[in-house]
């Protein structure tokens, strides 16, 4: 055995010995670590307080404006139907759909040779009626100076007076005859009752036409009616809106027409007898005086003529309602369960309260309740569960609720 041969094993048996040193000593030092470190100071859970959201609530005093939507419609409308048959001869220039025509105004005639024609024959038929009885009486007469000399006998004044009374009779006929014909040859000309405008045609020059065909419709255009479909709880806030035409109450009519904003004054009418069945609301009607009159433009940008109120446009339209004295105006997420607030009082608790809603639109509520002062605070989030006075924690900066398009001052 040589040197080299007996060297080799000690040398890793060494290095053996210095791997375990090592790990010893690093294990060691781990021990130490973990039993002679600081420990931390043990406290107890601090419990989270639910997040809400909250808004301002606006406090007013005044009115509220009722707000509905609406097509304009003509107040008074007729169709335009002849009562004779006949040929139509003339029709106006102005019979056109839109057109514009005066009250009195001839816009369409039938051909009237027929109609004179039976007028003429109804004047002679009278005429010889009229003869007839002439001769009747000049008869009796002559009987009863016969009879009187006792040349005749009193059935032959019998026969006389009967004559007399057929051909009194036949006057009369006659007469009613040319008073028919008279009718008729009028009515061969249709004039028009007002001054308006035609929203159809259906006639032209050379047709036939029967009695009671539909040739044209009009309306008239000194007024204009829009109908607006309301909630009972609308039409509440409105001013005596049960009395017929009491046209106390001020209304607006806003038209949109080529990018722009229009609008026309108005007043309340009336309210229709019935209530719809399908929706449960009451139709309240507005009346637009002189709707030709071009409207106010309510937008800067508005370009081009502005607009006559015209049949058929889809108006908004805002009355004027009575003063319910100090309202508030919120969020309408900030309404529960129909007529319930979560307010945040300054010490962060809830406070459940119950108010009066006096209007609701798609995104404000108007209410009415003594708990709502100036400078408080609704809570617009949802919560699990909520009990009076809990605590919360409000992470919301203050921001201004956008404001009721029904809601004035």
């Amino acid at each position: 055995m040589t040197d080299s041969t007996v060297r080799e094993p000690r040398r890793r048996w060494t290095w053996r010995l210095a791997v375990v040193a090592i790990l010893a000593v690093g294990i060691g030092g781990f021990v130490a670590l973990q039993v002679f470190k600081p420990k931390p100071a043990v406290r107890a859970p601090v419990g989270q307080l639910p997040l809400v959201r909250t808004a301002p609530i606006d406090v007013r005093e005044g009115s509220l404006t009722v707000v509905g939507h609406g097509l304009a419609r003509p107040r008074t409308e007729i169709v335009l139907a002849p009562e004779v048959a006949g040929k139509v001869s003339y029709v106006s220039p102005n019979l056109v759909i839109g057109g514009a025509f005066r009250a009195g105004e001839t816009l369409v005639r039938l051909d009237q040779e027929p109609f004179n024609a039976a007028l003429a024959q109804a004047r002679a038929e009278r005429e010889s009626a009229r003869a007839s009885l002439a001769l009747a009486e000049q008869l009796l007469k002559r009987a009863d100076e016969l009879i009187a000399q006792g040349f005749q006998t009193a059935q032959t004044r019998d026969e006389r007076v009967a004559n007399r009374d057929l051909a009194r009779a036949g006057l009369e006929r006659a007469a009613a005859v040319l008073r028919s014909r008279s009718v008729e040859l009028a009515r061969s000309e249709l004039r028009a009752p007002f001054a308006g405008r035609v929203l159809s045609k259906n006639v032209d020059v050379g047709g036939t036409v029967q009695a009671g065909r539909e040739l044209a419709r009009l309306f008239a255009d000194d007024v204009l009616e829009v109908p607006v479909s309301l909630t009972d709880r609308d039409v509440a806030l409105l001013a005596d809106p049960w009395r017929s035409n009491s046209g106390d109450s001020t209304a607006t009519v806003t038209v949109e027409h080529g990018g722009a904003r229009y609008r026309w004054p108005a007043r309340l009418d009336r309210i229709e007898a019935a209530l719809d069945p399908a929706t449960r609301t009451l139709n309240v009607v507005v009346r637009v005086d002189k709707p030709l009159t071009p409207g106010t433009l309510l937008d800067a940008n508005g370009k081009g003529a502005a607009p006559p109120l015209l049949v058929g446009m889809y108006a908004r339209v805002g009355i004027a309602g009575r003063d319910v004295g100090r309202y508030a105006v919120l969020p309408r997420q900030a309404l529960r369960d129909g007529d319930t607030l979560w307010l945040l009082d300054d010490a962060g608790r809830v406070d459940i309260v119950a108010v009066r809603v006096l209007q609701e639109s798609a995104d404000t509520v108007a209410v009415k309740g003594d708990a709502l002062g100036r400078g408080a605070r609704v809570i617009v989030s949802d919560l699990k569960v909520v009990t009076e006075g809990m605590a919360v924690r409000a992470v919301d900066e203050p921001r201004e609720p956008s404001q009721p398009a029904a809601a004035t001052r």
